[in-house]
């Protein structure tokens, strides 16, 4: 079966941005024992690259929202104004991503978890810059440091910056496979590419089920909906 295909565009989104939670959480509880700077020497990203992703793919779909009816009918609910979505995507910036990565301003989780690099991690780090993820500087700054928010992310943009972020990531990972060994990444993280790919599973699971009890709201399900669920409960490991 060609799942990617089978299910809807919509619910990969949900799944990728599933994923990307799980692994949010994964390191949140983990502040103390798994560190930024350790993190980068052995992954070449870290924290704070999950929140600068999730901060690109704000810019990405802020311009694609005035060139595309879809995404707009998509992403744009009734009663807002897709220029004052597209200008608060143009100025969601790093802290607004860092809140939902580390749960917390970065300030106040650096405050209360970052230890002091030693001179060997910092060696180590200069060592392995060949690794480290690159943002556009430009890309990441937001357009106006005085803009006034005229409004807030709905949970459905919120999702798919979520998304884009989690596809970053395993582009950034695809990009580095004989530099960054799962077990390597195990040992510093407690993760590695076959949790995120178990979270995707288990977040097509979490859909189904929702499915099923009609939790899920029906832009995504018509007369295939049990297609859909069948196709979910099969995607497994290897997909």
């Amino acid at each position: 079966i060609t799942f990617t295909m089978d299910i809807p565009a919509d619910i990969i989104e949900h799944m990728n941005a599933g994923a990307f939670e799980s692994l949010c959480e994964h390191l949140r509880a983990r502040s103390d024992l798994v560190q930024n700077m350790t993190l980068m020497i052995i992954s070449g990203f870290c924290r704070n690259c999950l929140a600068k992703w999730m901060v690109l793919e704000a810019r990405k779909l802020s311009k694609q929202l005035r060139s595309d009816d879809k995404l707009t009918d998509r992403y744009i609910q009734e009663g807002e104004k897709c220029l004052d979505i597209a200008n608060t995507l143009n100025n969601w910036g790093y802290e607004d991503a860092a809140k939902i990565v580390y749960g917390c301003t970065y300030a106040e989780w650096k405050k209360r978890h970052q230890s002091k690099a030693t001179e060997e991690q910092l060696r180590l780090y200069n060592e392995s810059k060949n690794l480290h993820a690159t943002h556009d500087a430009t890309l990441l700054k937001c357009d106006d440091d005085e803009y006034q928010r005229q409004t807030e992310l709905s949970q459905a943009i919120l999702t798919r910056l979520k998304a884009g972020a989690f596809q970053s990531l395993c582009e950034h990972l695809r990009a580095r496979s004989d530099l960054v060994p799962n077990m390597d990444l195990m040992t510093i993280s407690g993760f590695c590419r076959n949790c995120l790919a178990k979270w995707l599973v288990v977040e097509a699971r979490r859909i189904s089920n929702q499915i099923v009890s009609n939790e899920v709201v029906n832009l995504y399900f018509s007369e295939n909906q049990r297609n859909i669920v069948d196709t979910l409960d099969s995607f497994g490991y290897d997909e």
